[in-house]
């Protein structure tokens, strides 16, 4: 990050490189498709975001604000969602199995139409 904006390019060097992205600002950017498995993406701002279709296994999300995103078919395995806010959040066909998440968060998305829970 430079003066404080986002530098895509260098999210996307963290990104396939596998480094941490703990704390990284990514509101409301066009992210689908994108491969996230394994990274660390403690306290991560999605809000906005347009991630359907992506992978995120094995991540840390504990804590990442994934309000307002567009998480459609998005794959959440084995993921750690503790904390995490997914509030009007698009969750359809989004698979969680084997993901830890919080029950009253768990409850929010099975009502939304999210699979694996």
């Amino acid at each position: 990050m430079r003066n404080g904006k986002r530098d895509i390019r260098e999210i996307l060097r963290r990104v396939d490189s596998h480094k941490s992205l703990a704390g990284v600002d990514l509101r409301n950017l066009y992210l689908s498709c994108m491969n996230f498995s394994g990274l660390d993406l403690r306290g991560a701002n999605f809000e906005g975001c347009r991630l359907s279709y992506g992978v995120m296994d094995g991540s840390d999300l504990t804590n990442a604000n994934l309000a307002n995103a567009n998480l459609t078919n998005t794959s959440f395995k084995e993921t750690n969602l503790t904390g995490a806010i997914f509030e009007s959040a698009i969750v359809v066909g989004a698979n969680f199995a084997g993901a830890t998440i919080d029950a009253q968060t768990k409850k929010y998305l099975q009502s939304k139409g999210a699979a694996g829970l």
